[in-house]
């Protein structure tokens, strides 16, 4: 697998701990006004998940399609 296809797991994982941690530590609070608590870990987690998971994405496409050019020449 190349660096981008480990660099992209990686973000994926974080994106999952990331997750995890904000039900861990602020898991669906409320305050004094009934308005949701949110940490900094949930925006995190989408954008980590969201950023691993276009790298895998568009490193699968490249490989896909260099497999491809490779057999037609």
């Amino acid at each position: 697998m190349s660096k981008l296809m480990w660099l992209g797991l990686a973000l994926v994982v974080s994106g999952i701990t990331s997750g995890i941690l904000e039900q861990w530590f602020y898991g669906n609070r409320l305050d004094e006004n009934n308005v949701l608590q949110e940490s900094f870990f949930l925006p995190l987690a989408f954008i980590l998940m969201f950023f691993g998971g276009g790298l895998i994405v568009v490193c699968a496409v490249w490989h896909v399609l260099s497999k491809f050019r490779g057999q037609g020449s």
